[in-house]
């Protein structure tokens, strides 16, 4: 693994790294913190713990003061009270630590005392050439190198890193990665952004090899210019999900309270995005499914799409959501509705969507599958089904039919797979994980993917024409 040269990369890749405030007792954030780090197996960074308490934690040697370590400190991680900072971060600017990660909240979220103390914080290290992450933040995370300096819970192994400035959103999203079947590379909590910015890190996953999309969830952001040419430079490389706290004056309330931040005008947010081609979400829901699609699929080389079904309600369905978006409709040609012809009842009507009516399986959802993924005017392949409890159907056939179908017309073309409500099927998520493949469950999730898709397709052809 290829360490990037940048001015951020100890924060990524320490040798050595100081836990200041380490701690065995569990109900401390500081246990969970030490605890992560230490129980690491593969990590090869060397961790040297701080504290006032025992003379050992965990059976590892503790240290009164990051001085009285001989070795060089590439980051510290400061867990203490918010009252003893200062003079832990003094300490650090005479030890030359590289970077430093301030968990510990009370601060510019609190009140004004607190924004006075990060001011003077940050003067400090900014003079000492020290970077900071935070205050109150929950750390950071490269689960590739299997450092987790943090206290929340190691995410699955993945080409997504994420930016955010609330570390209980990473947390939360974690979850819903692991049963999506999508994981981190790297993980970043701002928290009150005293010194590191997005645009810092923004800069330094646009060359970070094990990185191949870019989430970011915000709620502030102190330089919309700066930010916008970021967000143009790293798109043009990798993809960028964005969703946005704080839209409303409640949400911008719980912003200030939360991290201290005034929350960014949305609608400026919004011209950012479109300026730059990045992709703004509009909740939860979409930014999971848009990271799924940038992980799963290829990017359409045109707009056309086809349908398949076993259900008219699902196709129905999925056919609002599409036209609600913008999506195009492909009318079949006569030679592809040959090739369908032959493997369906004469009963099915040949248009766009395609509904193979309740009967069909496996060899079905293969054959017709296959058909669209093959035709020249045809650029994405939905396929649409409702889990059949009749004829002895089992719950993976459809879905298996059409990754076989994919995997042999070698995944060129994005295959939408809806599997309408079908989240409580274990076969079908052990069949998806074990074949590397995407499952929408939602008619809209499968619309909106294809939506992402052809808006990042649009954003690098546009690209291309000004070269």
């Amino acid at each position: 693994m290829k360490k990037p040269k940048n001015n951020l990369s100890y924060f990524f890749y320490p040798n050595t790294i100081a836990v200041i405030g380490a701690t065995a007792n569990p109900k401390k954030f500081g246990n969970a913190v030490t605890m992560n780090l230490l129980q690491q197996e593969n990590l090869e960074s060397k961790i040297f713990l701080i504290t006032h308490g025992s003379k050992t934690i965990f059976g590892k040697k503790t240290y009164k003061s990051i001085l009285d370590i001989k070795e060089t400190i590439d980051i510290a991680i400061i867990l203490v009270p918010a009252k003893y900072v200062n003079s832990v971060i003094d300490e650090c600017v005479e030890k030359q630590v590289k970077g430093i990660i301030i968990v510990t909240a009370g601060f510019g979220e609190i009140n004004q005392e607190g924004k006075k103390l990060e001011k003077e914080i940050a003067a400090k290290c900014r003079d000492a050439g020290i970077r900071i992450m935070g205050p109150n933040c929950v750390g950071i995370q490269n689960v590739d190198l299997s450092l987790n300096a943090s206290f929340i819970q190691m995410p699955p192994k993945g080409k997504i890193s994420m930016i955010s400035q609330s570390g209980s959103f990473g947390c939360a999203s974690f979850y819903q990665m692991e049963r999506q079947n999508i994981g981190i590379s790297k993980f970043v909590n701002l928290g009150n952004k005293i010194d590191i910015t997005f645009d810092d890190i923004l800069t330094y996953l646009k060359i970070d090899e094990d990185t191949e999309i870019i989430s970011l969830y915000m709620e502030e952001i102190r330089n919309g210019r700066k930010f916008l040419e970021s967000l143009i430079d790293v798109n043009q490389i990798k993809p960028v999900v964005m969703l946005k706290g704080g839209k409303t004056e409640k949400g911008r309330e719980a912003a200030r309270s939360h991290t201290g931040s005034i929350a960014t005008n949305y609608t400026l947010l919004k011209t950012v995005s479109q300026q730059s081609g990045s992709i703004l979400c509009e909740n939860i829901s979409q930014f999971i499914t848009a990271l799924k699609s940038l992980s799963f699929l290829p990017l359409p080389e045109g707009d056309n799409i086809g349908v398949l079904t076993n259900s008219g309600g699902s196709s129905v369905l999925f056919s609002d959501n599409a036209e609600s978006l913008g999506l195009k409709f492909v009318n079949f040609s006569e030679e592809l509705k040959a090739k369908f012809s032959s493997h369906l009842i004469q009963l099915v009507k040949l248009v766009n969507p395609l509904d193979m009516i309740a009967g069909a399986g496996e060899e079905q959802y293969y054959h017709i599958t296959k058909a669209m993924l093959q035709d020249n005017n045809i650029d994405v392949v939905v396929g649409c089904c409702v889990i059949p409890p009749f004829l002895e159907m089992k719950s993976v056939e459809h879905y298996r039919g059409m990754i076989r179908a994919w995997d042999e017309t070698n995944r060129k073309k994005p295959l939408i797979p809806l599997m309408f409500f079908a989240e409580k099927f274990e076969n079908l998520t052990k069949f998806a994980i074990k074949n590397d493949s995407p499952i929408f469950f939602t008619p809209y999730e499968a619309a909106y993917a294809i939506k992402v898709l052809q808006n990042r397709s649009h954003a690098l052809n546009k690209r291309k024409s000004k070269k």
